[in-house]
């Protein structure tokens, strides 16, 4: 690379784009509120990939909510583990088979509903924080400085190009397994609990703000430690 450093773009807004599956309403109206069941689709839908029960809810077909989690994984992979670089589709798939492994693995548990006075509804869920990506962002930083030092001592030989294509082979390589070794040895934090907000749009089509899903993917994941 030309300035000879490797970059890798880690921020604690985590997986907005995955978010973002929690911004799309409900067309379905209902007498009652099913908030518990509405905060536990769409966590399973992040996290688990299922689809089922978020098509109580989310007017989208089961390809459309596959589509959705794929799109918001590899999104995540470009993002926030390759840095945008284009480090190929084998690279870019190992980090997605990997990722999802690791979004498996979340501990989360959805409470009893509370109605609140100003009609919206409090949606406890008990959580255990992972710590996978607090060990492995930090390592990552490290394994980048390495990669520039080596090129700063002229460890890669070749053309630009061919420079840069070492760097980032070398890069992607080292950096997956970190992150395979972060996630292999991963460990959970005691219990903790947030507490979600489900307000009631038109036909009683229950939402949330993505600004709380947000919030809770950084404590699950350890993002708002870093």
């Amino acid at each position: 690379m030309k300035k000879r450093t490797v970059v890798i773009a880690v921020v604690i807004g985590l997986l907005v784009i995955l978010a973002a599956v929690i911004g799309i309403r409900s067309c379905a109206g209902s007498r009652k509120v099913d908030g518990a069941g509405y905060v536990q689709a769409n966590l399973d839908l992040i996290f688990q990939g299922e689809t089922q029960e978020a098509k109580r809810f989310i007017n989208a077909s089961t390809s459309d909510l596959k589509q959705i989690y794929e799109n918001g994984i590899n999104a995540f992979v470009s993002n926030y583990l390759t840095g945008g670089i284009d480090s190929g589709e084998a690279f870019s798939d190992s980090y997605g088979n990997l990722v999802k492994q690791i979004f498996l693995t979340m501990k989360y548990r959805v409470g009893e509903v509370k109605k609140m006075q100003d009609g919206t509804y409090e949606v406890p869920v008990t959580y255990r924080p992972a710590n996978v990506f607090s060990v492995f962002i930090p390592q990552l930083k490290e394994e980048s400085d390495r990669i520039a030092k080596k090129a700063e001592d002229g460890e890669y030989t070749g053309s630009d190009e061919e420079i840069q294509s070492a760097m980032l082979q070398d890069y992607m390589r080292q950096a997956y397994s970190l992150l395979e070794s972060a996630y292999l040895d991963m460990e959970y934090g005691e219990e903790e609990e947030f507490v979600f907000t489900v307000s009631v749009v038109k036909n009683n089509a229950p939402s949330l703000d993505e600004t709380e899903i947000n919030t809770f993917i950084e404590r699950i994941l350890e993002l708002d430690k870093l």
